[in-house]
């Protein structure tokens, strides 16, 4: 029989015992758990993917959601990035190319830009904005073009929480212990064979699973997988609070919103019960002092504080980067123990769950038959996807055109792109990135690009410029009549789709019908 050992609880730790719990029943599970350490979460928002890991386990919404502060997520609305007053989104779910091909809007945009201004974009190519914009969530895709209701929603929710319901109801047969180790033994093959606590007890297994956050007990002090910064992403510091609302019904939004400030961003993340804000700044350019007493202003200004509020704010500190090896010998890091970015994007449970589906899918491949290959595998996808991801967050900060401050100006006349990476894009898919990202030509297959077109074309980066699109119409490549047609149709779509959703419940009122009973 396989034993693993989980060191750590929070949810990253439960998140991962929950999910070796369910694929294999037959492996002998113990979580070992500080009693006196507070879990830090991860955060409270998640991407799309999160889906999978829920149909992992097994559940659905009205099982967990109640029980973790929890609500719907269908985009993220950035607002300030183009310039203060400018708001544009990143829907989720995939491209929908109804209306035309990947270059047809730049024709749009470029021969009505009254019609079609940047914010459009993403009308365009991804009906779910029409959710986000007007605050509703439907049953029925039929209506909605390309909205998959239970994949392309996505969640806040109290990660706390959610570590504990998983606890609670997903890992019974997890042998849950409370102490706090203070040393590890190995076998002679330098693999860890046991964890000691404080008593003395000790502690074996044939896997040991790090989930004891920044700290990184095992990966780091254990096996000596030192810390790798990346020296780039302009923010290490945060303010952050919950606050009450003052009107649900308006207040209790289905996107996340991530408002610019002059030196950082704040993010407004609606719960069931409260409100998460927060401000993620770069201490190079603020002090925490002035950084909180900006923070309060926002709050203030944007109507995020009431009598109820008891003002409480809490300051923290991070670096971003990831240990050498997620994967080294028979010890492996989840969560914070392996890495961390700024949470612009959810990466904290993105990249959380996102490991633990491939350390599931490593022992699930061949029974459990793991070996150096597997092991290497694994630590190459994780390696990547940080360093993609490191890439993505970067470039909001760097396509932005705002220079209206020092924090601003820095930023953007920096680049986002490594040579490893551009490399790594550019044999695997040259067409893809280099055209599109470096506007050398232009891409043809954008879903393969994520969120990177939504966020391009919300700060007016665009592949397509004005002297490209003359000289294009000038050769007949899209003619005036067929882009009337285009025109005609989405604006008829457009009417169509808002007086359906009209009528259709809130987000709150959707939520209190079918979670919050």
């Amino acid at each position: 029989m396989v034993s693993i050992c989980i060191l750590g609880g929070g949810s990253s730790g439960w998140m991962t015992a929950a999910a070796f719990a369910k694929v294999f029943p037959q492996y002998k599970i113990r979580l070992i758990e500080n009693p006196t350490q507070k879990p830090l979460s991860v955060g409270e928002s998640t991407l799309g993917h999160f889906n999978r890991y829920l149909q992992m386990l097994g559940v659905k919404d009205s099982d967990w959601m109640k029980e973790c502060n929890a609500t719907y997520k269908l985009s993220i609305q950035f607002t300030n990035w183009a310039g203060k007053g400018e708001i544009f989104q990143y829907p989720f779910g995939d491209f929908d190319y109804t209306n035309g091909d990947f270059l047809t809007w730049y024709y749009l945009h470029y021969t009505w830009p009254q019609l079609f201004p940047d914010t459009s974009y993403c009308e365009f190519y991804n009906p779910i904005s029409y959710l986000a914009s007007t605050n509703k969530i439907v049953d029925d895709n039929t209506r909605v073009r390309n909205f998959r209701r239970h994949w392309d929603t996505s969640y806040h929710f109290d990660a706390t929480k959610f570590g504990g319901w998983l606890r609670d109801n997903i890992c019974q047969t997890v042998e849950h212990t409370k102490a706090k180790i203070v040393s590890t033994f190995y076998d002679d093959k330098c693999n860890v064979k046991g964890v000691v606590d404080e008593y003395g007890n000790d502690y074996k297994a044939d896997y040991f699973i790090d989930c004891t956050g920044f700290g990184s007990l095992l990966l780091e002090k254990s096996m000596d997988q030192s810390f790798i910064e990346f020296p780039n992403l302009p923010n290490d510091s945060a303010v952050v609070t919950h606050v009450p609302y003052i009107d649900k019904q308006t207040e209790m939004k289905n996107q996340t919103d991530g408002y610019a400030m002059d030196n950082g961003w704040c993010w407004t993340i609606p719960l069931w019960e409260n409100i998460g804000k927060g401000y993620v700044y770069s201490s190079k350019f603020i002090d925490k002092f002035k950084a909180e007493e900006d923070f309060r202003k926002h709050l203030d200004l944007n109507c995020f504080t009431s009598n109820e509020w008891d003002g409480k704010v809490e300051h923290i500190k991070f670096k971003h980067g990831k240990r050498r090896l997620g994967w080294c010998q028979n010890v492996i890091g989840i969560g914070l123990s392996y890495g961390f970015l700024e949470p612009l994007e959810s990466t904290g449970l993105f990249t959380t769950h996102e490991n633990i589906q491939r350390l599931v899918e490593v022992f699930e491949r061949r029974g459990g038959h793991i070996t150096q290959i597997d092991i290497d595998g694994y630590n190459h996808a994780v390696h990547y996807e940080l360093e993609a991801m490191k890439e993505f967050v970067e470039m909001h900060y760097y396509l932005s055109p705002r220079t209206d401050t020092e924090y601003w100006r820095h930023y953007s006349n920096k680049s986002p792109l490594s040579y490893d990476m551009m490399f790594d894009k550019i044999v695997r898919s040259p067409r893809l990135y280099q055209e599109f990202i470096h506007c050398w030509n232009i891409a043809n297959a954008p879903k393969d690009l994520g969120g990177i077109p939504y966020i391009a074309a919300g700060m007016g980066y665009h592949p397509l410029t004005k002297t490209d699109y003359e000289y294009k119409m000038a050769r007949g490549e899209f003619s005036l009549g067929y882009l009337n047609e285009v025109k005609d149709k989405h604006f008829h779509y457009r009417k169509n789709v808002l007086k359906y959703l009209k009528d259709q419940p809130s987000h709150y009122e959707y939520l209190r019908q079918r979670i919050y009973v």
